[in-house]
This record gives C-alpha cells, sequence and structure tokens, in this order.
C-alpha cells in the first residue's frame, strides 16, 4: 500500500492536544516544551480491506526457520541471545566517539562474507567510512556502502534487494525532508526509527546506531 503524506502537525507529548503550530505551553495541561512535530498520515481512497490472520496458540508457533546468523563477534552473539535473526531492530547506542560505527562495520563485514550487506552512513561521507574499512582490513565486493541521510531514499535501498543485514549510522543524522524539524529533533527520531523498523519487520536485520548525549539520553538536549 503506497503511503501518502499530507501535512505535520504538533502534539503534545503529555497529554496530546493538538495545533496546527508549536506552542510554547500546552493550553491543555499547562506543560512548556511539550510539543513536537508529528506526521499525519493518510490513505488513498478505496484500499483493500486488511487481511485476516488467525491467531494460532503459542505452542504451535514453529522455531525451526529461526536461524541465528552470528555476527563474528562472541560477545555481541551473547548479547542477542546467539546472534541476528531475521526481523531484527537493534539500537546500538552510546557516547560518540567509543567506537559503535567501528564494531557495525566489523559485524557488516564478517555477515557480507555469505551475502550481501547494506551500509548507510548518513554521518560520514563514502570516502571516510572506506578508510575505517582499510585499517580494520575489510575488503568484500558483498558489503556496499551508501552514504546519505534522506530516509527515504534509505527505505529504497533497504527494499531494493534481499539484504542479509543492514547498518544504518546514526539515528540523529537520517531525517525526512518531509519535517520540518532539523535531524536529531524528536520528530526525526521517532519518524525515522519508526520508517526503519518496518523495513525491519519484512524481514531484514537492521543495526541502529544512536548517540547518547551529556544528560544519558539519545533524544536532544533541552
Amino acid at each position: 500500500m503506497t503511503r501518502i503524506r499530507e501535512r505535520t502537525r504538533y502534539s503534545c507529548q503529555v497529554c496530546g492536544t493538538g495545533s496546527a503550530r508549536w506552542l510554547g505551553r500546552c493550553p491543555g495541561c499547562g506543560g512548556y516544551n511539550t510539543f513536537v512535530e508529528e506526521v499525519i498520515e493518510s490513505e488513498p481512497a478505496g484500499r483493500p480491506a486488511a487481511t485476516v490472520r488467525t491467531p494460532v496458540p503459542l505452542r504451535d508457533v514453529s522455531l525451526d526457520a529461526t536461524f541465528r546468523r552470528s555476527t563474528g563477534i562472541p560477545e555481541v552473539d551473547r548479547v542477542l541471545g546467539g546472534g541476528i535473526v531475521p526481523g531484527a531492530f537493534v539500537l546500538l547506542g552510546g557516547d560518540p566517539g567509543i567506537g559503535k560505527s567501528t564494531l557495525l562495520l566489523q559485524i557488516a563485514a564478517h555477515v557480507s562474507q555469505q551475502g550481501p550487506v547494506l551500509y548507510v552512513t548518513a554521518e560520514e561521507s563514502a570516502a571516510q567510512t572506506r578508510i575505517r574499512a582499510e585499517r580494520l582490513g575489510v575488503n568484500n565486493d558483498r558489503l556496499f556502502l551508501l552514504a546519505e541521510g534522506d530516509i527515504r531514499t534509505i527505505v529504497a535501498a533497504l527494499q531494493a534487494q534481499p539484504w542479509l543485514m543492514a547498518v544504518v549510522d546514526s539515528l540523529q543524522t537520517a531525517y525526512d525532508p518531509q519535517l520540518e524539524s532539523a535531524p536529531g529533533s524528536v520528530a526525526q527520531v521517532r519518524d525515522v526509527a519508526a520508517q526503519l523498523m518496518r523495513v525491519a519487520k519484512a524481514g531484514c536485520p537492521i543495526f541502529l546506531v544512536g548517540h547518547v548525549n551529556k544528560e544519558g539520553s539519545m533524544r536532544p538536549a533541552a
């Protein structure tokens, strides 16, 4: 189903009061700086009826297809419960500069030995990422690089072919141009994460880099 976007609105994150523009104080709950921008979605007329799926008992769910792919790093495999599973959506958070991108580049290189892997860098140039890859000894024709921040272009690349896994670096630098707020804002972070999660649940495991700010949060500092 085609996703159509018409406009954005602002909503209070405390009481849900909506507004066509940003307000410093919420008229509903009286809170300050609680309004964030959100996308209003609409669907084309005449859309097909939703598919009805019959729930199954938990004990009847088959585990045969739950294949776990190793990251090549035993400690990471242990944290993931044994490896990467199809549909996984993993957020790797931490302070800037501690090695998140380097770790995920190593994982991507290992997995690409078995098939195509996409590494999206919205933060660095393609040349910068290649320099780091050469320093790590990574040289694999099945590891693909996309230097892009527009989430629409990223999603299109993710859906273009069946990737064994993908990395998006980072949550705070990818953006949706239909939102007026800057990359890294609450609205952008929520929208980017939601779009990537939908792609991941369709079968492509995605690792998402998130930077922690000085207050210990991945949200923008107030």
